[in-house]
């Protein structure tokens, strides 16, 4: 499907979360280059940077301030549309912006184009995800990173829209249960959230990248990380790796190995 003729906005991004991301964009963006900086070869200010799925724009705004050139990347042409207007309106000159799904990207004249490629809170929307991290590698030069968010299905809260255990049910149920709540009616779309066990089985299809699931770089930038429940759950994970497969969201940074 043509990616332009996505012109209306997914149910959950209506929602006052959503909005509240171009206020938290500035952290987001901090974060992704304080994460990623420690496996990199050069300063991520040198950095071409591809953010697949960036919606509105507000986190890859942010990064252009923070490196040499970022490429947007989003399907969705009512989206395309907000973001296009505020890199005018922000005159960002190393910003650049495609309405492209990802199935159109990461090969051709885009392999091997880029330092570094953020993919937050993209995968649970991405019904061919093994295709997806294998164009994420493919658009790495040797020596790139990729950073990776994405929500773990089985967290009991369901990460779009707030409902208990939404992730965990069959699909035809879990519409039901969101009509039900009134929040929407096509879960569809945000349905494909990974286990830990399917996100340890994606990265293994991809031997090319050598994958560390990590803690944030400055916990003090993520959502909830001045709380100390949070700052708690960090120091488990860096004491216990296995606890990732309780984690909230899993948050993974590959680096593209030498060819």
């Amino acid at each position: 499907m043509d990616p332009t003729e996505h012109t209306d906005l997914p149910e959950y991004e209506r929602s006052l979360r959503m909005v509240e991301r171009r206020r938290l964009a500035t952290g987001f963006a901090k974060q992704i280059a304080i994460t990623t900086a420690p496996f990199l070869d050069r300063p991520f200010a040198d950095c071409r940077v591809a953010d697949i799925g960036c919606g509105y724009g507000y986190t890859a705004l942010e990064l252009a301030g923070m490196c040499r050139e970022v490429v947007g990347i989003e399907p969705n042409a009512a989206l395309a549309a907000e973001a296009n207007a505020l890199a005018e309106e922000g005159g960002a000159r190393n910003f650049t912006f495609r309405v492209q799904g990802i199935g159109e990207f990461g090969h051709g004249a885009d392999e091997g184009a880029f330092d570094v490629a953020v993919l937050d809170n993209v995968l649970e929307h991405l019904d061919d995800q093994p295709d997806a991290l294998e164009r994420i590698a493919s658009c790495l030069r040797p020596g790139g990173v990729a950073y990776i968010l994405v929500p773990n299905r089985w967290w009991p809260i369901e990460a779009h829209y707030s409902l208990p255990f939404l992730a965990w049910l069959p699909l035809p149920l879990a519409n039901r249960y969101l009509r039900w709540s009134g929040r929407g009616n096509d879960y569809t779309d945000a349905s494909y959230a990974p286990s830990y066990l399917r996100m340890r089985r994606l990265l293994a299809r991809r031997p090319e990248l050598e994958a560390h699931f990590t803690v944030p770089g400055d916990v003090s930038l993520a959502e909830g990380g001045g709380s100390r429940l949070y700052a708690a759950g960090v120091s488990a994970l860096r004491r216990f790796p296995a606890l990732w497969a309780i984690s909230k969201a899993f948050l993974v940074v590959a680096v593209k190995k030498p060819a």
